[in-house]
C-alpha cells in the first residue's frame, strides 16, 4: 500500500513539477513558433506570400504530434483556406492554429487574414509578396494540478495561492509579411513572423516579455530526373521530378536548418530531409506522399538523432490539401508556376 502511495505521489510530483516548467519558459524565456517537417505542405504557414499560389480555391489541414513517446507531448493542428482573384491581382486567404504543450498546460490558439500580391514578370517567373495580420491567444489551464500541499492519497488539497496557478490568458495582435520569386524550375522566398514583436507575457506589469521576430529563408529546385535518365531499370524510374530544397529559420537564440529533396510521379511522392540546428543533429525526416486528382496527402515521420534518442518516440505529422473548384473558366493564366510536392 505504501508503494502504491509514494508512486502516486511521485506522479503528482512529476506532473506538478513539468507544469511549472512549461510555466516558467512561458513567462521568462523567449517563446518559438511550433514547426512543422512538411513545411511545403503548409505553404502559408511557413511564408504569406503563397496565399492564393493555386488561384482556385483549396483547403489544407496540418496535423503535428511531437515526441510522442513523452508522457508530455505537443500537439499542433493548423488548417487554412486561400484563393486567388483577378480584380487584387493576388490572393486572400484564412489560416488557424491551435498549439497544445505538455497534457494541454499552455495552450496557443492563432487566426490570421493573408493577402498575396502577384505580380508576372515574364510568362515562366512570378514575384509575390504577402501580408498576414494575426490575433493570438495563449491561455495556462491551472486544472492541470496546480496547488499548494499534496496528500499522497487525495492528491492536491488545497489551492494554491500562487498567482500563476489560475487561469491565466494572453492575448495580442501580430504582424508578418513575406516575399516570393518562382519560376518554372526554381523558387526563392523570405519571411518576417511577428513583424511587431508583440507582448505575449500573461502579467504585463511584472513581466514585459516580447515574442521575438521569426526569420525564415527558403528555396530549392525543380529537376526533371527522366530526361537524364539517372533512375532507369530501377524503383525509383517511376519517378519523374527531383525537388531539392533548403529551409532556414531564425528566431531569438533557436536557429534551425532543414535540408533535403522529394522525388514524385504523377501520384506518389518520397521524400527524405535532415533538421539541425548550429550546435547539434535534431532529425531524420521521411516523407510519403500521395496525390489523387483534387486530393494530397502526406505522412512524414521525424526520427530523433538529438540527446532525447529514441525513447522521445520521435513526431508524427500528417497533412491533407483538397483542391476545391475555381471561380474562374480558365484559371490556368493567373497560377504561379511553383513546384509540385
Amino acid at each position: 500500500m505504501l508503494l502504491v502511495d509514494f508512486i502516486k505521489v511521485m506522479k503528482l510530483l512529476a506532473k506538478l513539477l513539468l507544469s511549472l516548467f512549461f510555466v516558467l519558459i512561458s513567462v521568462d524565456c523567449s517563446a518559438q513558433d511550433p514547426h512543422f517537417s512538411q513545411f511545403h505542405a503548409n505553404p502559408m504557414y511557413l511564408n504569406p506570400a503563397y496565399t492564393g499560389a493555386n488561384f482556385c480555391p483549396r483547403v489544407i489541414m496540418n496535423y503535428r504530434n511531437q515526441w510522442s513517446g513523452q508522457a508530455a507531448d505537443y500537439l499542433t493542428y493548423n488548417s487554412s483556406f486561400d484563393f486567388g482573384l483577378n480584380e487584387i491581382h493576388g490572393g486572400l486567404g484564412l489560416i488557424t492554429s491551435h498549439d497544445r504543450q505538455g497534457w494541454g498546460v499552455l495552450n496557443t490558439t492563432n487566426i490570421a487574414l493573408l493577402y498575396s500580391y502577384h505580380a508576372k514578370l515574364t510568362g515562366t517567373t512570378t514575384l509575390s509578396a504577402g501580408f498576414q495580420f494575426g490575433y493570438f491567444e495563449r491561455q495556462l489551464d491551472s486544472n492541470q494540478d496546480f496547488g499548494d500541499e499534496i496528500h499522497p492519497i487525495h492528491g492536491f488539497i488545497f489551492d494554491s495561492n500562487d498567482p500563476y496557478a489560475f487561469n491565466a490568458k494572453a492575448s495580442y495582435t501580430d504582424l508578418g509579411l513575406g516575399i516570393l520569386l518562382n519560376t518554372n524550375n526554381y523558387f526563392f522566398g523570405a519571411a518576417l513572423h511577428h513583424f511587431s514583436e508583440p507582448t505575449y507575457s500573461f502579467f504585463d506589469d511584472s513581466n514585459p516579455g516580447k515574442l521575438p521576430m521569426k526569420i525564415t529563408v527558403h528555396g530549392g529546385s525543380r529537376i526533371v530526373v527522366e530526361d537524364l535518365g539517372w533512375f532507369n531499370s530501377t524503383f525509383l524510374s517511376k519517378f519523374s521530378v527531383l525537388t531539392p530544397h533548403f529551409l532556414f529559420h531564425k528566431q531569438a537564440e533557436s536557429e534551425q536548418i532543414n535540408i533535403g529533396g522529394t522525388l514524385s510521379s504523377d501520384h506518389l511522392g518520397l521524400g527524405l530531409s535532415y533538421r539541425r540546428n548550429f550546435a547539434n543533429s535534431d532529425a531524420l525526416i521521411i516523407l510519403l506522399g500521395y496525390e489523387l486528382e483534387k486530393y494530397k496527402i502526406g505522412y512524414s515521420y521525424d526520427l530523433t538523432l538529438s540527446k532525447l534518442g529514441l525513447s522521445s518516440g520521435g513526431s508524427h505529422e500528417i497533412s491533407l490539401q483538397i483542391q476545391l473548384g475555381c471561380f474562374v473558366k480558365n484559371p490556368s493564366q493567373n497560377t504561379i508556376p511553383c513546384p509540385k510536392f
